[in-house]
């Protein structure tokens, strides 16, 4: 997160040193000094006017600036603009300074001479307070989190051995690679592999944050590793024992600071419960259980949830479970390790690829793994699902399919070869339909000119009177008299279903005798 800052002094080598520093401070925008309260008040109210983006976070205000004193200009600037959080700048920094900054409604007091670490805090302080008020003046801010900063997930196995460090690593790329500034914490304190599925040798770990009390933007500069694939990271202790130096509120102070630097924080906690990463799941607002699809995993999985139960951590109903070398073929699917250890699962789905991932991982180059591999497509999947992913491009499966893959594939090409068998048989079936229902109409027809004769009617016009169309075509009339009765043979011809396509050649014909009234005395 960037913060625009802006210095109000009228001594100009004040304002030298002020924004030289602040050029230093990491994500510091420094705007131009303006040297008295006028140009101060009159350049945050054009801001205002543009909307609540173009804002400054920060002003600092020196003691000298006039002609308004600095401490009316502090409670002007606080009143009128009350999304900006303002420090003041003086050579007084003692109890009375302070305590009436704070009563103007200043965020903090910076002493002179300027302490590099002094001015970073006291400018976070207020850049967090300011966008903490940002988010409760926006349109949308029943949407927003309780927590103000960037998103913290945790990921905790449920045994060894079920890829939660390469399940971490990868939601960070995909964090980063959607355009995210990305954290990456390591506090499987004694057994962290962060380092080593990255190929990264880095003297600074978590545990040098552990004796700080006040974890400024500096200090965690020093203690991360900028990572060549984009994500900052943050790295277990190398010496296993060293990890006891990380207590809960050391761990609750480093979370803390790095959620206000980064939109988006994701802790490897590994498989055993500590104060440190117990502090990571409580807080996180999304807390992933990785296992697999086996008893023994899924019974650590239904132990470790109800762990976090009794400890008070987390409830199972705000955990989500990523089973790992899923198979559709397997007994235990999703919804059963739902079912057993009461979390919700995640949709998306992380298919076996020890193949894929053989090669990478015994390189230490887990950022290398294939764009096309089922794996990462599965990972970068639940990052999506998690909102970690805003706008980036999944990665498409790779070019070797599954056996299930190649099974569907199969299927699809057996379905598109029997068509035409399916079609010609319905076409027969249908033919077949309208022969039997042309003996129908040849047996009517008749009836009708047998009737119509005995009397001396048309005989043809009778037979055709209830004929469709399609059968009255062609239709054939055969009168005869012998003995006192009138003899009639109705041909039809069967129609066929595309006419002009094929020629039907088979004719059905009717018979029907009645008494010839017409001859009879």
């Amino acid at each position: 997160m960037s913060v625009r800052i802006v210095a109000a002094t009228g001594d100009a080598d004040a304002a030298r040193a002020l924004l030289g520093l602040i050029g230093q401070l990491p994500a510091a925008e420094p705007g131009p000094a303006v040297g008295d309260s006028t140009a101060l008040l009159d350049a945050l109210a054009r801001a205002a006017e543009a909307g609540l983006d173009e804002m400054p976070e920060v002003v600092i205000v020196h003691d000298t600036i006039g002609p308004m004193p600095a401490l009316d200009l502090v409670r002007d600037v606080a009143l009128r603009f009350p999304a900006v959080g303002v420090v003041l700048l003086t050579a007084d920094p003692g109890p009375a300074m302070l305590a009436a900054a704070m009563n103007s409604g200043a965020r903090g007091v910076i002493g002179l001479p300027l302490a590099y670490d002094e001015l970073g805090a006291r400018i976070e302080a207020a850049a967090t307070w300011a966008v903490g008020v940002r988010r409760h003046l926006s349109p949308d801010r029943a949407a927003l989190p309780a927590v103000a900063g960037g998103t913290l997930v945790a990921v905790a196995g449920a045994k060894g051995g079920v890829g939660t460090t390469v399940t971490a690593v990868q939601l960070a790329l995909a964090a980063h690679a959607s355009g995210r500034s990305t954290a990456l914490v390591d506090l499987d304190l004694q057994g962290g592999d962060v380092a080593s599925y990255l190929d990264v040798q880095f003297r600074r770990s978590v545990a040098d944050l552990a004796d700080i009390a006040d974890v400024s933007s500096r200090v965690l500069n020093d203690a991360m590793y900028v990572h060549e694939s984009g994500p900052a990271l943050l790295l277990a202790p190398a010496d296993g024992e060293r990890g006891e130096d990380v207590t809960d509120r050391s761990a609750r102070l480093v979370l803390a600071a790095l959620r206000q630097r980064y939109e988006v924080v994701v802790v490897d906690c590994g498989t055993q419960v500590t104060s440190a990463n117990a502090v990571a799941v409580e807080t996180a607002e999304v807390a992933v259980l990785v296992t697999t699809p086996d008893v023994i995993a899924v019974r650590a999985a239904k132990r470790m949830v109800r762990m976090w139960d009794r400890l008070q951590i987390r409830k199972p109903q705000d955990t989500v479970t990523v089973v790992n070398r899923h198979s559709r073929a397997g007994e235990i699917q999703p919804s059963l390790i739902a079912r057993i250890t009461g979390t919700k699962t995640a949709a998306s789905v992380i298919p076996a690829g020890f193949r894929e991932l053989q090669p990478v991982i015994d390189a230490g180059r887990l950022q290398d793994l294939d764009a096309r591999s089922t794996v990462k497509a599965g990972i970068w999947g639940l990052a999506g699902e998690l909102g970690l992913v805003t706008g980036a491009v999944l990665p498409a499966p790779r070019g070797k399919r599954s056996r299930r893959d190649r099974d569907r594939g199969q299927v699809t090409l057996e379905t598109l070869g029997m068509t035409p068998v399916i079609l010609v048989t319905l076409i027969l079936v249908w033919q077949a339909v309208l022969a039997g229902y042309t003996f129908t109409l040849a047996g009517n027809a008749a009836d009708q000119a047998a009737r119509a004769a005995a009397v001396g009617a048309d005989a043809g016009a009778a037979a055709r009177s209830d004929l469709p169309d399609a059968w009255a075509d062609g239709m054939s009339t055969d009168v005869g008299r012998a003995n006192g009765q009138v003899e009639v043979t109705v041909g039809l011809r069967v129609p066929v279903l595309f006419p002009g396509a094929i020629d039907f050649p088979l004719t059905v014909h009717g018979h029907a005798k009645t008494v010839d009234e017409e001859g009879t005395p």
